[in-house]
């Protein structure tokens, strides 16, 4: 469990890898409520933009996770399949 600190203007700082876990960036919009005496955030869900462009459906959201990892994992998925390393 990590240890959060409140800083004089009340701002607490989530942590990177909690961040990268959920998807969140600068700016989102996080629920907030009291629970029994325990803090919930949650993410807020944006709506996603879903149409068609040249004949292919597209969705117009944000990533969620890590695409580094994941673009990583294809690009080493290809490679592994083209007979390469």
């Amino acid at each position: 469990m990590d240890t959060l600190t409140i800083d004089k203007f009340g701002r607490i700082l989530i942590p990177k890898k909690v961040r990268d876990q959920l998807g969140l960036s600068a700016s989102d919009k996080l629920d907030l409520e009291i629970r029994d005496g325990v803090i919930l955030l949650a993410p807020i869900q944006q709506e996603q933009k879903v149409y068609y462009k040249g004949g292919v459906l597209v969705v117009d959201s944000e990533p969620i996770g890590d695409l580094r990892t994941v673009i990583q994992e294809l690009r080493e998925e290809r490679i592994r399949k083209l007979g390469g390393r």
